[in-house]
């Protein structure tokens, strides 16, 4: 399941960010039986309609939790009968990825019902497909890319002494680490610090305890002699690393210890039998230099 659908994930949302919302959430089950087969978490935030409970300001994926084999049936009878329940109006649904059934199914079941449906691109989210070694990731890298990343990594070997990477694994470290990830989040851009005031921060420290107790938080850090120059939050899904945020200490740049962080989380990707590693949405150039590989990401909006 996606990180952005679980509870360790909605549930802190919604303390942080939630305050007067409406909240629903619509419950399916094929022929009335007792069982659920389909969830669809959805908020309204003063007029603006019906969303993705979780915003697409912080979450990178959403969509409906339901088996794809059911997708069709589930949300005909959404828009037949959960959406007047509502009481109507427009459902703006962000961060459907290529691929879900959302895509295909929404426009036709929209018309066949009279309401308007409008499909657009929001956004890329690059990822890598992983091999079975780190070799083997950076052979199928360009060469220059291959070259650079090299470079790099050698470079920050010289000028970072006793450059070390660690991953954050109990509840202890954690109440240090996260701190530090905060920190350099902040620190190192502008617009990053503006992005992690102080709610922002309590969201990220409510995720980062739920998923470090489910076992799939992976919070790393790059350091020099002890000192911590780079940090990335992480969630382990399936066979998948996603890389969440990041933050570097821009006195080091010369280092290039977020990249060089990055490089050495793919090969943790790699080293714990991952098939992928997903940037997530966002187009910066490290992501392409790395080997990412673009993902469609939209947005449906349905209205009367």
């Amino acid at each position: 399941m996606s990180p952005f659908l679980s509870p360790r994930f909605l549930l802190p949302w919604f303390r942080a960010f939630g305050a007067g919302c409406d909240v629903r959430i619509a419950r399916w089950a094929p022929d009335g039986g007792p069982d659920d087969e389909g969830l669809l978490f959805l908020c309204r935030c003063g007029e603006a309609g019906w969303t993705f409970l979780g915003g697409e300001k912080v979450a990178d994926y959403l969509d409906a939790l339901v088996d794809p084999v059911h997708a069709g049936a589930f949300w005909r009878e959404f828009l037949e009968r959960g959406l007047p329940a509502l009481g109507g109006g427009s459902l703006v649904l962000p961060g459907l990825v290529e691929g879900t059934p959302a895509l295909s199914l929404l426009p036709p079941i929209c018309r066949e019902r009279g309401l308007g449906c409008t499909v657009e691109e929001m956004d890329r989210a690059p990822f890598v497909s992983l091999p079975a070694s780190f070799e083997e990731y950076l052979e199928r890298l360009g060469g220059k890319e291959r070259h650079e990343l090299r470079r790099k990594m050698r470079r920050a070997g010289e000028l970072l002494p006793g450059l070390a990477f660690r991953v954050t694994r109990t509840p202890e470290e954690l109440a240090n680490d996260l701190p530090s990830f905060v920190d350099l989040h902040r620190r190192s851009h502008p617009g990053k610090e503006a992005f992690m005031d102080e709610a922002m921060a309590a969201f990220f420290r409510e995720v980062a305890e739920g998923f470090l107790v489910s076992g799939r938080l992976r919070l790393a850090f790059l350091s020099t002699q002890g000192v911590d120059v780079a940090s990335v939050f992480q969630f382990r899904t399936g066979g998948a690393l996603l890389l969440y945020n990041s933050g570097y200490d821009p006195a080091h740049r010369a280092a290039n210890p977020g990249l060089v962080l990055i490089a050495r989380s793919i090969r943790q990707a790699v080293e714990e039998g991952c098939t992928e590693y997903d940037f997530l949405r966002g187009t910066e150039r490290y992501k392409y230099d790395l080997g990412g590989t673009d993902r469609v990401v939209y947005r449906v909006t349905v209205s009367n």
